[in-house]
């Protein structure tokens, strides 16, 4: 986490579409307050793109 107890969300690239979905879920999941969707959700796109890994 940083900040004010935000957690730093991993950025894909927008050319990827399939998990262009899984940041529009991302969203919905913050706006629900379910951190365990957000969590989940954060595995399948780092997942996806291992790079971002690096930049955390």
């Amino acid at each position: 986490m940083t900040g004010a107890g935000i957690p730093r969300l991993p950025v894909p690239p927008d050319s990827c579409a399939e998990c262009a979905r899984h940041v529009s879920a991302r969203f919905q999941a913050q706006v629900d307050r379910d951190r365990a969707r957000i969590t989940a959700l954060n595995v399948l796109i780092m997942r996806h793109h291992p790079e971002l890994r690096a930049r955390r």
